[in-house]
């Protein structure tokens, strides 16, 4: 989750609005607007004044439910609270935890953590529900993560002297133990050098992250890995090196960990394989890479690929399963297709099958050298392989690999190249140009049109609608037709680098469980595993998944009282927002420099026309952009303005 920094009162807003394109609704308070954001599941806006916390429905402008703080704090708790604060503000390990934010959202839940006046309140987001009030119960909360499986928060923080883990029941709305870790004196001393040292080499801090295994709770914590009994939290095992991520092996018995370290240009990636029971780890040393392309669990064994080679590793020895690993160097990704392994080494790709053996004579060549950058490669329609990199586009046959095109399509990799895939349609940009195709072209596309981009180095997305195409970039917003021809070109000035501060995304959880929206390509993502059961299927491990799904009505339907707290209803809403998403994406946010100084622009993609101007002329704007439906919302005193 980004942080924010806000503060009291607002400048006014300006607005301009085409005829009967755009509405804008106001929502008021009795006091001025404090924070104000987005909550990733259902997209009510959560708005934080000096006295309430409020959720407005952004569908029919009004607020669903309301927190005061009055009856959450007692003069007794807050100055009770206030107390440990004060005696916390030079611990290095308590410090880790602090944010400029006051409202945070759960990972994968409904739930929200909330500060009020040194209060820490953990609520339910969709309905203002408290579960957890910190002051009555003497905690301060460091950090909160959502037990899916089990109904139950697990909570890290302070008691008296004493830093601990503690499980809450909320279905019963109990604590179920409590397990020390250790005094908050010492942690600052031994974990506070720690959290120094992930600043110190370039480790990524990662998101908090549960998994429920054979009577054991694996815990990361500002990467932290502790394993806890399931019945009464003892620590079983903890790590005192730092891990970003891990994954559990299908068996339960094996876990695998990541590390992310280094700078933008040296960054590096170690990996190494655990004993889930004692922490131990199989191997000595790391797996030290430059980059992990892929892991994929079948139980008693792990493939794992990354930059220097790949290979089934067993989980009982740790030992290499293939004989040697597949020819080529510099792995840059492997995907798994009908039981085979598509895979890329240096500037060529080759296909093989489970054991390891080649499926084509040859490798076949995607690129100029092997530093190009790989946009996608997959199965498409047509039993044929599609590649797109920095300086090439083609198709091969899945069974032999015998290039469809007699010539590569051909880009010029010293300019940036963005594509869309959607609909069994490939769009891509590059060079003022703009190529299509499908999978059933036997011929290679001819580009369309000549396109001047103010600075086509930061178009964001390239997006294809019945009506033609849509750039946007920092500076443009520009429509084709399905000819390429220029509908409309909208150019806007800089605000500066200092203002380009002021924009930000808003709180998505689409990049997390719904795909990607409206971003540039990337040639590695971030590490995922793929597990892969007896049968040979692979198993989704999404919250919401649909598998997931199903197996959460399925529970509700069983269950009278729908024990489950994330439900049927909740399940609904979720569902028609983000089915939405595809309808709803008809508008572009540019911050640009008006002439008053910074502002936002909402342009509708298919026209060009500039639907509301918002000027930002404040030092540290209150407003949040829900990615999901684009509306802005936007604080003003004691007002929240919604353009949607």
């Amino acid at each position: 989750m980004k942080k924010y920094a806000y503060v009291i009162g607002m400048a006014a807003l300006s607005s301009v609005f085409s005829i009967n394109a755009f509405s804008q609704d106001v929502v008021s308070f009795s006091n001025e607007i404090q924070e104000v954001k987005v909550e990733p599941l259902t997209g009510n806006v959560f708005v934080k004044t000096k006295d309430v916390l409020s959720s407005v429905n952004p569908q029919s402008n009004v607020v669903d439910w309301t927190i005061s703080i009055d009856k959450i704090n007692s003069q007794n708790s807050i100055a009770k609270m206030s107390k440990i604060y004060s005696s916390l503000s030079n611990n290095d390990f308590s410090n880790a935890f602090k944010s400029d934010s006051e409202i945070s959202f759960i990972s994968n839940s409904p739930f929200a953590q909330v500060k009020f006046d040194n209060n820490n309140v953990l609520i339910n987001s969709t309905n203002g529900e408290i579960l957890f009030n910190s002051a009555d119960l003497g905690y301060v909360i460091y950090s909160s993560s959502f037990i899916q499986s089990n109904n139950q928060l697990l909570i890290l923080g302070q008691k008296d002297n004493k830093v601990m883990f503690v499980n809450y029941d909320l279905v019963g709305k109990k604590i179920n133990w409590e397990s020390e870790v250790g005094d908050v004196d010492g942690l600052g001393k031994s974990l506070g050098n720690y959290f120094k040292s992930l600043i110190k080499n370039d480790i990524s801090v990662s998101e908090n992250k549960i998994v429920v295994g054979k009577n054991v709770i694996y815990a990361g914590v500002k990467n932290l890995l502790f394993a806890l009994d399931q019945d009464n939290g003892n620590v079983k095992w903890k790590t005192d090196y730092p891990v970003n991520n891990f994954f559990i092996s299908g068996n339960g018995d094996k876990m695998i960990t990541i590390l992310n370290s280094g700078g933008l240009l040296s960054s590096k990636q170690k990996l190494n394989m655990l004993d889930a029971f004692t922490g131990e780890k199989v191997w000595k040393d790391d797996i030290t890479t430059a980059y992990i392309s892929y892991l994929e669990d079948h139980g008693d064994k792990v493939l794992i690929a990354h930059q220097k080679g790949f290979n089934f590793y067993d989980y009982a020895t740790g030992q290499k399963l293939w004989k040697k690993d597949p020819k080529g160097s510099d792995i840059k990704r492997v995907i798994p297709i009908d039981g085979d392994y598509l895979y890329i080494a240096d500037n060529e790709m080759n296909l093989i099958d489970k054991e390891g053996k080649n499926k084509w004579k040859k490798f076949v060549e995607i690129a100029d050298d092997s530093e190009d950058q790989v946009y996608y490669l997959g199965k498409v329609g047509n039993d044929r392989v599609f590649y797109l990199t920095d300086t090439y586009g083609n198709m091969v046959e899945y069974s032999t690999g015998k290039k469809i095109w007699k010539k590569n399509v051909e880009f010029d990799k010293k300019r940036p190249l963005t594509y869309d895939f959607k609909d069994g349609k490939f769009l891509v940009y590059n060079n003022k140009r703009i190529y299509t195709f499908n999978s059933n072209n036997e011929d290679s596309p001819k580009p369309k049109g000549k396109i001047d981009v103010e600075n086509d180095k930061t178009i964001q997305t390239l997006e294809s609608f019945d009506w033609g195409v849509c750039i946007v970039g920092q500076n443009d917003v520009i429509g084709l037709d399905n000819d390429g021809n220029v509908i409309y070109q909208k150019s806007y000035s800089e605000p500066g680098e200092a203002a380009r501060r002021l924009m930000k995304t808003g709180g998505i959880i689409g990049s997390s469980f719904f795909g990607i929206k409206g971003s540039v390509q990337k040639a590695i993502a971030n590490t995922q595993i793929t597990y892969v059961d007896s049968n040979g299927n692979e198993i989704s491990q999404d919250l919401f998944s649909q598998d997931a799904k199903n197996k959460k009505i399925q529970k509700g339907n069983q269950n009278s009282d729908i024990s489950d707290m994330i439900d049927k209803n909740l399940l609904a809403s979720v569902d028609k927002r983000f089915n939405g998403l595809k309808q709803s994406n008809n508008y572009a946010v540019v911050l640009a420099k008006g002439t008053k100084g910074p502002e936002l622009v909402k342009v509708r993609k298919k026209d060009g026309v500039e639907v509301v101007k918002i000027s930002l002329d404040s030092n540290k704007p209150i407003y949040e952009i829900d990615g999901v439906t684009d509306n802005i919302y936007f604080a003003s005193g004691k007002d929240l303005k919604l353009y949607k």
